[in-house]
């Protein structure tokens, strides 16, 4: 396994109890905790940097974070050594009776989850895992004769060979990850890999915009022409019903008679309100706080500006994905009254933001940020935390930045804390500022 974090630690649980011999090569160097952890399970490792170690295998697994122009994996590729993502491993071990995968560039968590939701309320026993939360891996001996719901990302598509979704799920394609791919053409031959290996039996869910440049052999569905049981969709932001509609057509099409008998709206409603996902956290003097540190590319940020009625401050910032930005400043001059600037991208976006006009302030920390954004905003305005961007530069997730941002709110509206009446404006800046 290269890399061990979260999913080299479900492989490790999987594969050590089956008697697999397993050798972990780590870049970084390992915690007290995580050399306890390989120690128990019998598992040698190096740390501190790859060496030709790693790739003395019949197997090599990456975590999803290691990029696949590494020299490791390079050196895999050269011996002919097979490389899979632990979503092909679990393909693998699993034996569920429906397998639905859902990838896009946004809504694959909300996806999953209405998906589980809509399986749970119509009486099967779904299994939601993957990037949702837990590990594919974690859960294949759980899925035997039920339904196995998995959100996959590219990162894990890209090291896919045999991997087949009964039902597979495009949501969208946006700019983004380009960082870890490199170019778009290579960011969408990853996700690509989810139809790949699909037959005519299978279904295939798409958006129009992804159906018109994909050829795939199992049977399409365009989630965009699906009609919604009545009471379903009304009055939500197009994004949710858009993800409702997909969940609604991927269910159906795995298990065909839900159609004539769909479960009561209200059974799946907590499905449509994930956490860190537009979630509002509080108002200060009529100025709303909401959450959407999931928002971690453009598409996602565009898509929570158009949700919100009304001006908005914006939080934005973090480290960058390599492009796709240039998109989001015609609704920054549209819905924003100015922005906050956090993270590593500071200067990035203020070279972005400057010429357009659009104002901005820098920010030191989560504190810092919501109490430039509310002294920024009116009342009836709406301070966002929509980062366009992953939150690797401070935090170890987008959960853990979007913590930091309710727990700052929780402080600073406290009688006699940091958020006052007075109101203020932001400046235009020139990038230096």
């Amino acid at each position: 396994m290269i890399g061990l974090a979260r999913t080299g630690k479900a492989v490790v649980e999987a594969l050590a109890p089956r008697g697999v011999s397993l050798f972990v090569s780590e870049a970084r160097s390992l915690a007290p905790d995580e050399r306890a952890f390989l120690s128990r399970y019998g598992v040698e490792w190096e740390e501190g940097g790859h060496t030709g170690r790693g790739v003395e295998a019949d197997l090599v697994v990456p975590s999803p974070g290691v990029p696949s122009q590494a020299a490791v994996l390079g050196e895999a590729r050269r011996r002919g050594i097979p490389i899979w993502s632990e979503i092909e491993l679990a393909f693998r071990l699993g034996r569920p009776e429906a397998l639905i995968a859902v990838t896009g560039t946004n809504g694959k968590t909300t996806t999953v989850a209405l998906v589980g939701a809509i399986l749970r309320a119509a009486g099967w026993d779904p299994v939601v895992a993957g990037n949702i939360g837990c590990p594919a891996i974690s859960t294949v001996g759980e899925v035997e004769g039920r339904p196995w719901v998995l959100e996959v990302s590219s990162y894990q598509l890209e090291w896919v060979e045999a991997f087949r979704p009964t039902v597979a799920v495009w949501l969208n394609f946006a700019p983004d990850h380009l960082d870890h791919h490199g170019t778009l053409a290579a960011y969408f031959a990853a996700k690509a890999k989810l139809l790949a290996r699909q037959a005519d039996e299978d279904a295939a869910v798409l958006a129009q915009e992804v159906l018109a440049q994909v050829s795939p052999r199992a049977r399409c569905v365009d989630y965009d022409r699906v009609a919604l049981p009545a009471g379903w969709g009304d009055g939500m932001p197009d994004h949710l019903r858009r993800d409702l509609a997909a969940a609604w057509a991927a269910a159906c099409a795995a298990y065909p008679g839900l159609a004539s008998s769909p479960p009561p709206s209200r059974a799946i409603a907590p499905a449509l309100h994930q956490p860190h996902r537009l979630q509002r956290v509080g108002e200060v003097q009529g100025i709303a706080f909401v959450d959407d540190s999931k928002g971690t590319n453009a598409h996602a940020t565009a898509a929570a500006l158009a949700a919100i009625p009304g001006r908005v401050v914006l939080i934005l910032g973090g480290r960058h994905k390599g492009g796709g930005y240039d998109a989001l400043v015609p609704i920054l001059r549209d819905k924003v009254r100015s922005c906050v600037l956090i993270g590593e991208s500071q200067a990035y976006f203020a070279a972005l933001l400057a010429p357009a006009a659009i104002p901005y302030e820098m920010a030191d920390d989560p504190t810092d940020a919501l109490r430039r954004a509310y002294r920024a905003a009116r009342p009836g305005d709406t301070v966002l935390l929509s980062p366009a961007c992953s939150s690797f530069d401070q935090f170890t997730n987008y959960a853990q930045r979007g913590d930091a941002f309710q727990r700052a709110f929780s402080a600073l509206a406290r009688p006699a804390a940091g958020l006052s009446p007075e109101g203020g404006t932001a400046n235009t800046s020139s990038p230096e500022r």
